[in-house]
């Protein structure tokens, strides 16, 4: 009996089944490893932050310009008054002449604001507007000839006057049998024609050549 335990032992045999068992060895765990990042991907992450929110800022930076252009063009853009300084003074120097003479005329007319009677307000006004006639009847002689553009945009302008002094004319009719009547313009653009008027005389310093402030 002891040789057939020590022969068991010797052998490895084990619950007398016949069978060896192989020795179980344990292995060590693998360690995770993580991979290394792409060329590069560490050393230009810095500079990737800065470089992006520059691009982001100039994009928001076009998207609102672009919408300021839309907004100026469907609300604040008028045709009517883009009127461009006259490189050759010789026609504004005359036209202040020409327009002085005649605001001192009317500036020597009573207020018509002023003028309690309508009647008396009218006929103010009528004076007024035939000091205005003579004026532009004064300034189309003057105007460039064989100019193009330019000859074509102070006829035009001149044209403005007309219009609104006929506005004043149909005020002061008006006014004889309506004391409640008010003054309307006729309009350029989007805009009174007065103001294109007066945007042309201010841009080429003809100062006098505004329109009188004595209807309104």
């Amino acid at each position: 009996m002891l040789d057939r335990d020590l022969s068991v032992r010797d052998g490895d045999s084990i619950h007398g089944h016949g069978c060896w068992q192989t020795p179980l060895v344990a292995t060590p765990s693998p360690t995770r490893t993580s991979m290394p990042p792409p060329d590069g991907t560490e050393a230009d992450a810095p500079r990737r932050g800065p470089l992006r929110r520059l691009l982001v800022g100039l994009g928001l930076g076009v998207a609102a310009l672009s919408i300021g252009l839309w907004i100026y063009a469907l609300f604040f853009y008028d045709p009517g008054l883009m009127i461009d300084q006259l490189a050759d003074r010789t026609f504004p120097k005359h036209a202040e002449q020409v327009c002085a003479t005649a605001r001192t005329r009317i500036d020597e007319l009573p207020p018509a604001e002023e003028t309690r009677e309508p009647a008396q307000r009218a006929d103010t006004i009528d004076q007024a507007n035939r000091d205005l006639r003579d004026m532009t009847a004064a300034l189309s002689p003057i105007v460039p000839s064989g100019q193009g553009r330019i000859s074509k945009g102070i006829h035009e302008w001149i044209a403005d006057w007309n219009t609104y002094i006929q506005d004043r004319q149909e005020y002061a009719d008006a006014l004889r049998k309506d004391p409640a009547t008010r003054f309307s313009e006729t309009r350029k653009g989007n805009r009174q024609i007065s103001l294109a008027i007066n945007a042309f005389a201010q841009v080429n310093r003809m100062e006098s050549c505004t329109v009188p402030g004595d209807v309104g």
